[in-house]
């Protein structure tokens, strides 16, 4: 099945917060505003150009945007623009001894430390890769989950604190050793780790710490340096700005079989400091073997464009969008969909309900301004709200109350699978908010005036534990009805110039096919709908395989995959 909530409980990517310069001298010649706007105000490190010069990128360092990546040329969907060995990368808990610590492979044959128990190997190759790392971190290993629960600190936070400062040793170390950018290869056997340093010049936020992390991440850090060898150890203070960097700008590495899935995380300083965050974006980043991020365009992007990725969901609503941002990255978002008139934007469909007057369009519901969402004040219903298209109005508050009403009823399906464990239950509250009637139907038909409409953030939401549930009591045919109205929606969105090639869309493709596969095999027997149900698995097989070759590319596992499964039908 696939995972209810797309959203991962992980630190993912970077922030592109600007980056404010040292006070200037006034001068008292007059400048023209463009010129200002777009002066430098900070030197780029001639290392990170040189490892960018096998790229077709450039670096830029702006008053307006801070530091940023453009395409130096004009670039096809599907090019690798970049590829980032990690500073130091750890398997999550969850997976610790399902995937190679190395390499990332899944584990067929377990090879373990017999010292700590807490570093596992797919091969003798692995193990003897990581001897000398791990001769630093064995014995801070062992005991790094105790510090955990006896500080509440995530325990895999101070596990990639202690193979940041390993990193940091192994550098000081090997000062002969090559770190210019000739070691970053254009192709996936680049395994040189960006250096220790690089990450002393990422963003930390930690003046927006919350004052309870950093008061127990403090505690854990003392007992961890105490553990430490003295030569990784650092000031506490120092750790404690580690550990905020990571929470900024971590990557969640995903599992090359599975979907939906973060096996691992890792700091990657060069991509973290120069591809910044869109919610409309032009790249993706793609986790491959031995800790490495790749980035890769899933449109065509035009010469001197940007070169952005999404760290958040791109379907949840503004505000949603705003609020995930704010919280886990510390910036508000200003990018272009962000800040484009509501009434213009795709925003509005994931948000509002039907006009009951034309029935074409949505109310308009203004999006929040900063302050009322960082102090969760909710929106002023007092109005009246109009819709886009024919300016019929309706009051704010029958609209939220539309809304407020599907919103409880998803947080009850979603109570009723996490909790018991009740699909039944939990497709019961969830149907009734894909579809449009309440005839116990997943088929998607002509939405009613005030209803939501059909690519309202929380119709889609519901769409994928329903599934699930669907799929959970075999109830097939139906699962099919709502896997092809997530895809819809998706493609919908996609029509209004929201990215088309993403993993996303590419898993729900593939899911579609096993659903294919399944209904195939309950018609075993009957030779026309088996016929048809095996047709209809390839395409989708083929169609996610497309998506993945420009968005994972052509020789990825999860392309591999996909294509194996189109030929065994």
């Amino acid at each position: 099945m696939l995972a209810e909530n797309k959203k991962e409980d992980i630190m993912v990517s970077s922030d592109p917060k600007i980056e404010s310069g040292p006070p200037k001298k006034k001068s008292n010649k007059k400048k023209k505003k463009s010129a200002a706007a777009s002066g430098p105000i900070e030197p780029i490190n001639p290392y990170y150009e040189q490892v960018m010069q096998t790229y077709p990128v450039l670096l830029r360092s702006t008053k307006a945007k801070g530091r940023h990546a453009t395409a130096s040329k004009q670039l096809d969907e599907g090019t690798t623009i970049f590829y980032e060995q990690a500073t130091a990368f750890v398997v999550r808990s969850d997976y610790i001894d399902e995937h190679c610590h190395v390499c990332l492979d899944l584990i067929t044959t377990k090879m373990m430390c017999s010292d700590c128990q807490k570093s596992f190997y797919c091969s003798k190759e692995c193990f003897e890769k990581d001897r000398d790392t791990h001769a630093l971190v064995c014995y801070p290993m062992a005991v790094i989950e105790s510090i955990a629960r006896a500080t509440d600190v995530d325990v895999d936070l101070l596990r990639l604190i202690t193979l940041l400062l390993a990193r940091r040793q192994r550098d000081n170390e090997n000062k002969d050793a090559p770190d210019d950018g000739d070691n970053h290869k254009q192709n996936q056997q680049a395994t040189t780790p960006t250096p220790f340093w690089c990450t002393e010049d990422l963003i930390s936020h930690r003046n927006h710490a919350n004052p309870a992390f950093v008061r127990v991440v403090k505690e854990a850090g003392t007992r961890l340096l105490y553990e430490l060898p003295e030569s990784m150890q650092i000031p506490v203070d120092d750790l404690l700005t580690l550990a905020c960097r990571i929470n900024s700008n971590a990557y969640g590495l995903g599992d090359n079989e599975a979907r939906n899935t973060d096996v691992a995380l890792g700091l990657f300083p060069v991509s973290g400091m120069f591809f910044n965050h869109a919610c409309n974006p032009n790249c993706a980043f793609v986790g491959v073997q031995h800790g490495q991020l790749t980035f890769r365009t899933i449109r065509p992007v035009k010469q001197g464009e940007e070169l952005t990725v999404t760290y958040i969901d791109l379907y949840a609503s503004r505000d949603e969008r705003r609020q995930d941002l704010l919280d886990s990255k510390n910036f508000w978002c200003k990018c272009k969909r962000c800040t484009s008139p509501m009434e213009q934007s795709v925003d509005r469909f994931l948000q509002s309900i039907m006009c009951e007057e034309c029935h074409e369009d949505v109310y308009v519901i203004p999006p929040s301004p900063m302050e009322d969402l960082t102090q969760g004040k909710p929106l002023d219903s007092s109005g009246e709200w109009k819709c886009a298209k024919c300016g019929s109005a309706a009051s704010a508050q029958s609209v939220t109350s539309t809304i407020e009403q599907a919103q409880q009823m998803y947080m009850e399906g979603m109570m009723a699978i996490r909790r018991q464990r009740d699909y039944r239950g939990a497709r019961a509250k969830l149907e009734p908010l894909v579809s449009s009637s309440n005839n116990n139907s997943t088929k998607m038909e002509k939405v009613k005036g005030g209803d939501l409409h059909p690519r309202n953030a929380i119709r889609f939401n519901a769409s994928i534990p329903l599934m699930n549930c669907l799929r959970h009591s075999q109830d097939i045919n139906a699962a099919i009805n709502v896997n092809r109205y997530i895809i819809e929606t998706m493609e919908a969105h996609a029509k209004e110039n929201l990215p088309k090639n993403t993993p996303e869309i590419s898993d729900f493709w593939q899911n579609l096919g096993e659903l294919c596969q399944l209904m195939a095999s309950k018609n075993s027997d009957r030779v026309p709908l088996n016929k048809r149900w095996r047709k209809e698995a390839k395409e989708a097989f083929d169609h996610a395989s497309q998506v993945r070759s420009i968005v994972f590319g052509p020789d990825h596992p999860k392309t591999k995959l996909v294509k194996e499964l189109a030929a065994s039908v």
